[in-house]
């Protein structure tokens, strides 16, 4: 179900957004990997799901679940994201989150922890990602969404998929606060270089 209504969605989206990917040879074919990207938009998990091989488990906040209506909790259901509690620890979502990676699957998290429209080139995380992939020793595939301003329709769209941050790169060796921000740093880093590229 999830490909195929990720299908439907390019075929859709074809005729309202120009879309250039880049960077999908720099996917891993499998294993336990963390996708961390800017957050432009709602349509960003469809934009990063159009050309990856891969079902990408999103955390998506819990609002989206709950304020929406049943059709949004069925599609969310659906394309495999699962819910979080923004600021308030959830440890229910972290774990979900690590019981996926240490199946070997494909998590997306948004590390600025909600939309962030007005900053083209600048990504600014939260130590969340990093936190989690310690925890499950899983590599970080660094990504951006490039749009001039927000992302609206017949406005050109950019995404790039930059090379894979492997765990031990981040040298964390425990859970400190002050390793996580380190890594947080070098994540923001790689996507920031990502973002600089622009069209």
């Amino acid at each position: 179900m999830y490909f195929f209504l990720v299908r439907i969605l390019s075929v859709v989206a074809r005729l309202i957004y120009p879309i250039r990917i880049y960077g999908v040879q720099n996917i891993p074919k499998s294993g336990k990997v963390i996708l961390c990207s800017n957050h432009k938009s709602v349509i960003d998990p469809f934009l990063l799901a159009k050309k990856c091989p891969r079902h990408i488990y999103y955390m998506a906040k819990s609002e989206l679940f709950t304020d929406h209506g049943k059709l949004a909790r069925w599609f969310l259901n659906k394309m495999g994201a699962f819910p979080v509690h923004r600021g308030t620890g959830d440890t229910e979502s972290v774990h979900s989150a690590l019981q996926l990676l240490l199946r070997g699957e494909l998590v997306g998290i948004f590390p600025q922890g909600g939309c962030v429209t007005d900053s083209d080139t600048s990504f600014q995380p939260k130590a969340g990602a990093v936190l989690i992939a310690a925890k499950a020793q899983a590599d970080i595939l660094p990504a951006c969404i490039y749009s001039k301003g927000k992302i609206r329709p017949f406005h050109r769209i950019t995404v790039r998929y930059g090379e894979v941050i492997p765990f031990e790169a981040l040298q964390i060796t425990g859970s400190s606060s002050r390793e996580c921000r380190v890594g947080a740093k070098k994540v923001a880093d790689q996507i920031c270089s990502l973002l600089g590229e622009k069209h």
